[in-house]
């Protein structure tokens, strides 16, 4: 497309404007057979309406002109399959990887190696309200409270000052139409310019906020504005950050238990009593780890779960009691991210358990244990070692940061935000929206004389409210209250800002990886800053509109 292109329309003597203009419409447009199947409209009168004298006629003129190319660009997909479409089983890339140079891969156990149903969350939820209310001496009256697997997403922010659930963006910035108090949008949004003198976040004020960073943490979102709608409801005087303390007080209650037993809390006793109802067979999983063992590569499990629980899930997951002769390392109960910081030693975990662990054995299973440590007994370091997880703080970070591992994230919720974003509503919606952001800005730079400058205005406050309908409708179709996990409004979300610092890749689940071979490069696209992409878009077939 661009080589016949660039071959009818030389760069040499032309305006470099007049060039961009003509490769946006293309863009816009696709191709040639759009607009010379629209009556009244071809490319040329497109091109030179910039010679014509502006004002609000002429900004009109290319609204409707944008839209009937839109809606035509909508009709022909909808009878031909849709180009373009992302895969839902996909490895996306932050950052370049050679699979060459990994000897080592290291897998996180929960929503990594281990994929959960939908019936786990409901059953946090149910455990933590029971815990509020017969430990911590909550009302009776929440008993009739139960989980939405619709109301919350991951990644969101409890302000522990006000009670509000709320989304931020990567600058720190709050999207505006995603502040609750309770389950009723905040009110009164001039309380927030109160608090924070404008929308943005400082960071002091953000690092007394608790983030919702995996999905354990979603029903407990949930569960916070439900007892705080309900002490609304019945004027109960309370603290918000007594409120979060106590969910997450029984939140360990419920993973770790009180009790070493082996297995670890409630949760992880329910969870092994009713395993089919909690747990996905992966019999792809096993496929993919063999193939790594196959082509010599090292394998290791480090995980924050006991060793009890992993041994009943992957059992169950692999379909074999001896799943592990996959890894030549295991590691349960290792209180990450103190792992990568602290030199608490590792232990056995099959009695004895008091003796000095100097060196790891084929066949052991051992539990807590320290990065130092790891890293002397195996001699495995640095970028060699691919690390996969689910918990940006947990697995991502500090692997990162303090010991160039390459880190690859699992999101499940990703497959999900794929499927709505294929979808043809949501294409041509988010299509439409950028074509009038464009117009927005073209209009407002236009030099108009005062005659029309008021009739231009006029118009310009109808494609905002045109533009806000649009965002509200985008928002909407991933989640009603808070929208995408991973982006507000044009920015990307905090959460979805820190997968793409310390994720180098991130996939829907940890089997995709195994659709490419052990050589492969993942290479990542160019990333255009806002200067750049006037002349380079000009070449680069793979910028996206």
């Amino acid at each position: 497309m661009f080589s016949g292109f660039v071959t009818r329309f030389h760069i040499t003597g032309r305006s470099l404007l007049t060039l961009y203009n003509k490769v946006a419409y293309r863009l816009l447009s696709t191709t040639n057979t759009i607009s010379k199947n629209i009556p009244g409209i071809s490319f040329e009168q497109e091109v030179n309406l910039s010679n014509n004298h502006l004002n609000d006629k002429y900004f009109l003129e290319r609204y409707d002109q944008r839209k009937q190319l839109h809606y035509a660009r909508q009709a022909r997909d909808a009878q031909v399959p849709l180009g373009g479409l992302v895969d839902l089983n996909d490895v996306f890339i932050n950052n370049e990887v050679n699979l060459n140079y990994t000897k080592v891969y290291g897998f996180d156990y929960d929503y990594t190696l281990a994929n959960y149903t939908e019936n786990l969350s409901r059953a946090i939820y149910r455990a933590l309200r029971y815990l509020l209310i017969k430990q911590f001496n909550y009302p009776k009256g929440l008993e009739s409270l139960d989980f939405d697997q619709d109301f919350a997403i991951r990644g969101l922010h409890y302000d522990m000052q006000t009670g509000w659930l709320m989304k931020i963006d990567a600058f720190s910035n709050v999207q505006m139409n995603t502040i609750y108090f309770g389950r009723e949008p905040l009110k009164d949004i001039q309380e927030l310019h109160e608090i924070h003198k404008g929308v943005h976040i400082s960071q002091e004020y953000l690092n007394d906020m608790y983030q919702l960073n995996d999905l354990f943490s979603i029903p407990e979102a949930c569960l916070l504005a439900d007892v705080i709608q309900y002490f609304n409801d019945h004027d109960v005087k309370f603290h918000p950050r007594y409120l979060v303390e106590d969910v997450r007080a029984a939140a360990r209650i419920i993973h770790l238990g009180t009790s070493h037993d082996g297995i670890g809390g409630q949760l992880h006793h329910m969870i092994i009593n009713h395993i089919p109802e909690f747990l996905e067979k992966a019999p792809r999983l096993v496929k993919y780890l063999e193939k790594l063992r196959t082509h010599g590569k090292k394998l290791f499990l480090l995980t924050n779960s006991s060793f009890g629980f992993v041994d009943k899930g992957l059992s169950y997951i692999t379909g074999s009691a001896d799943w592990r002769s996959l890894f030549d390392v295991i590691i349960c109960s290792a209180d990450k991210p103190r792992f990568y910081t602290t030199r608490r030693p590792f232990r056995r975990v099959s009695a004895p358990n008091w003796s000095i662990v100097d060196k790891f054995e084929k066949g052991n299973v051992y539990q807590g244990g320290n990065m130092m440590d790891f890293s002397k007994f195996t001699g495995w370091q640095g970028s060699s070692i691919m690390y996969i997880g689910d918990h940006v703080y947990s697995d991502l970070v500090s692997p990162t940061l303090q010991q160039g591992w390459r880190t690859g994230c699992v999101i499940r919720e990703l497959s999900r935000e794929i499927s709505i974003r294929n979808l043809p509503t949501s294409r041509f919606s988010l299509s439409w929206l950028l074509n009038l952001e464009s117009l927005i800005r073209e209009a407002q730079a236009a030099s108009i004389d005062q005659q029309h400058r008021e009739k231009l205005q006029l118009l310009l406050n109808e494609w905002r409210s045109e533009r806000k309908e649009l965002r509200t409708l985008l928002k909407r179709v991933f989640n009603p209250q808070f929208g995408s996990v991973f982006r507000t409004h044009h920015n990307p979300t905090f959460f979805a800002n820190k997968i793409r610092k310390f994720a180098d890749l991130y996939t829907s689940n940890v089997e995709n990886f195994n659709n490419y071979p052990l050589d492969y490069i993942f290479y990542p696209e160019r990333a255009y800053l806002p200067h750049e992409g006037l002349v380079e878009t000009f070449f680069d077939p793979g910028q996206r509109m």
